[in-house]
């Protein structure tokens, strides 16, 4: 379950609303300095897993919670808590504003009509935007470690960048698909730009001809889409090192000729030739 913030799903809006400096001022002792400030926080905590949800279909309405901390002199004392339904001493500093608060009726329901009016109301009127939003993600297919014995490679399909969060990855072999128990996933990365990432794993035995598919259906796609991996082959390896083998001698081999051309070049003097008369 995810709290939100203020408004959006998945953040925290802490909305300071107060802070009261006191000074008390002594001819004897320095100035001493006392904090009180309060916090309003709204929870959004959606009913149920995202994950057997498409991504596509909308997200089902959230439970809503309000908690409102009240702070002295950097220590939350006392709080209200929409689930309790009423205020709570956190330290023995704020057992008596609890129960001067819990006893005042008109107090109590207004802070439990809080949850609707104040985190309800900005979650209907933020949350559609957000819905509207569509950032398409990048797609990578990297091979990780390659084990020469056994010939197990994991290949991991990084998937960055993407809003919203409800997000489909599959891995394909040769056109079908791969058994769950080989496929490892990441948790929902939030990077911090309203966009989130996450890497699909697969545990593979790559032989040559086969082709592997990493297949992302997201929301901001109108269709699935597919990125493809092939393994490289033994000979392939071969023959791309040999050819760089032989490129690095080709250019040691090379190089004095060269010099030696360019010296030689440099040095030979140029005779003029007189010019050929033309016959009439």
């Amino acid at each position: 379950m995810g709290s939100a913030r203020r408004g959006l799903g998945g953040l925290l809006v802490a909305g300071m609303m107060g802070m009261i400096v006191l000074t008390a001022e002594s001819a004897s002792e320095p100035p001493a300095h006392f904090l009180y400030q309060s916090t309003s926080e709204c929870y959004f905590q959606s009913n149920g897993s995202e994950a057997g949800s498409g991504p596509t279909s909308p997200p089902p309405p959230p439970r809503v919670r309000f908690l409102e901390r009240y702070i002295y002199d950097r220590q939350e004392y006392v709080r209200f808590d929409s689930d309790r339904g009423e205020y709570e001493a956190v330290t023995t500093l704020g057992e008596p504003s609890a129960r001067y608060w819990n006893s005042q009726k008109g107090i109590l329901e207004r802070k439990r009509s809080e949850v609707d009016y104040f985190c309800s109301h900005n979650y209907g009127i933020y949350q559609p935007l957000a819905r509207e939003r569509r950032v398409q993600p990048k797609v990578k297919i990297a091979p990780s470690s390659y084990d020469s014995s056994s010939h197990h490679t994991l290949l991991i399909c990084n998937v960055d960048g993407f809003w919203p969060s409800q997000i489909e990855i599959k891995w394909f072999r040769n056109g079908k698909e791969e058994d769950e128990a080989r496929v490892f996933t990441t948790d929902l990365i939030r990077n911090g730009d309203w966009t989130f990432q996450m890497a699909v794993m697969l545990e593979a035995q790559p032989e040559r001809g086969d082709v592997y598919a990493c297949q992302v259906e997201h929301a901001s796609f109108p269709e699935p889409i597919t990125v493809q991996w092939e393994p490289q082959s033994e000979s392939a390896r071969s023959k791309m090192w040999t050819g760089v083998a032989g490129i690095v001698l080709g250019l040691v081999f090379l190089a004095p000729s060269l010099v030696l051309y360019l010296k030689n070049k440099k040095g030979q003097r140029v005779i003029p030739q007189p010019p050929v008369a033309l016959l009439r």
